[in-house]
């Protein structure tokens, strides 16, 4: 018997249908590491939760460092705050480099670690800096210096930041950032780094919130994933151990996932469990496919309930009235004639639902349910 190629993690990591994004990511990595040139545009690839869009990043990550950059990783809204946890994040990078270039690097950090105010420095009392005219935050200068020599020294071939979860980031972390790197776009264009970042559809309104220049940010939303991108997502990792997939379950299977990676993974997973963990020459058929549709029922119903009982009343009322209408996406007018009341009297609720990662904008004016089968859920709950 052989393990699943489908435990979790597995799938997201050969990140099927996302060719596009690694096309782009391929393209400006050669521009940094190739032309030694400033990657101007902060990228932000957005999703709800289970699209699988940090193991894209981590992809991204693995492909920079093959390539010889030194990559920074942070989790955006830890208590250090985003500079905090870069700050930290590059100390612990660049240890082993020489002592003269790491003793200047160290006082570029200490210097940015008093001017954010990172916990265990002085810290000052302004958001902003005092100089009249002035209306940026304080830090930037510094923290360009900090991306500049980082960038430049040791014996990597540039620096990419990677933030995941950007739309936790402390405000004042966020407003250094775009400060910096506008700042870096403008005079340091042979500055080979980038930041790559990932967060939830809500990201650009909370950017915006707190950063004016916020359309100089490249926003990428993340879509469902094609059939065919289901199909070898499901294929390749069994082929690679000498299993195949019947086509009549391959078909079956790419159905009930629907599109979301995280209900690809568990759809695999059962039905690779079914087939009794394959060895190499074996098949699985479409009986396996129904036999694990039955055993991941299990684990969806632990995420919808849990989901469920983390809407509050009024959120809960918004996602029984869309699961009325079916599966297919809802047109917000729809929504609040069924509701009786206005489309502005469900924005609140509307938007910490998305927030949530519950459910999305599928087109202008229309929203669905993230995961397939959670409108059946809602309903049965009614019933």
């Amino acid at each position: 018997m052989q393990p699943s190629p489908y435990t979790p993690g597995e799938v997201a990591s050969s990140v099927p249908g996302r060719v596009l994004q690694l096309a782009e990511f391929e393209e400006r990595l050669s521009y940094l590491v190739d032309l030694k040139r400033l990657v101007g545009r902060i990228h932000v690839d957005l999703a709800p939760r289970g699209f699988g869009k940090t193991s894209l990043l981590r992809q991204y990550q693995r492909r920079a460092t093959e390539r010889d950059v030194l990559t920074i990783w942070v989790t955006a809204g830890e208590e250090l705050g985003l500079i905090g946890q870069i700050v930290a994040a590059i100390r612990t990078a660049t240890a082993g480099w020489g002592a003269k270039n790491r003793a200047r690097l160290v006082g570029l950090l200490d210097s940015l670690a008093l001017s954010v105010g990172v916990p265990g420095f002085a810290k000052l009392d302004a958001t902003f800096d005092r100089k009249p005219g002035v209306a940026q935050p304080v830090g930037v200068r510094e923290f360009e210096q900090v991306i500049r020599t980082t960038a430049g020294q040791g014996d990597s071939a540039g620096l990419v930041l990677f933030i995941d979860e950007i739309q936790a980031a402390d405000a004042a972390g966020l407003r250094t950032l775009a400060y910096a790197w506008q700042h870096l776009q403008a005079e340091g264009t042979d500055v080979p780094a980038a930041v790559f970042a990932a967060g939830l559809p809500d990201a650009p309104e909370k950017i915006s919130a707190v950063v004016t220049f916020a359309e100089r940010i490249a926003f990428r939303p993340l879509e469902r994933l094609s059939a065919d991108a289901e199909e070898i997502a499901i294929g390749v990792p069994a082929q690679l151990l000498g299993v195949s997939w019947q086509t009549d379950a391959l078909v079956s299977a790419v159905e009930v996932a629907g599109g979301y990676p995280y209900t690809l993974q568990l759809i695999a997973d059962a039905s690779w469990s079914a087939a009794g963990r394959p060895d190499s020459g074996g098949e699985i058929t479409v009986d396996d496919v129904r036999e694990g549709q039955q055993a991941m029922r299990g684990d969806l119903d632990a995420l919808f309930r849990a989901r469920w009982s983390n809407a509050t009343p009024l959120e809960r009322d918004l996602m029984t009235a869309m699961a009325e209408f079916g599966d297919a996406p809802v047109g917000r007018a729809e929504l609040a004639q069924r509701l009786g009341v206005t489309i502005a009297s469900f924005s609140v609720p509307r938007a910490r639902l998305i927030d949530k990662g519950f459910i999305q904008a599928s087109a202008r004016g229309m929203l669905e349910f993230t995961i397939p089968g959670f409108a059946s859920f809602v309903r049965e709950r009614q019933e």
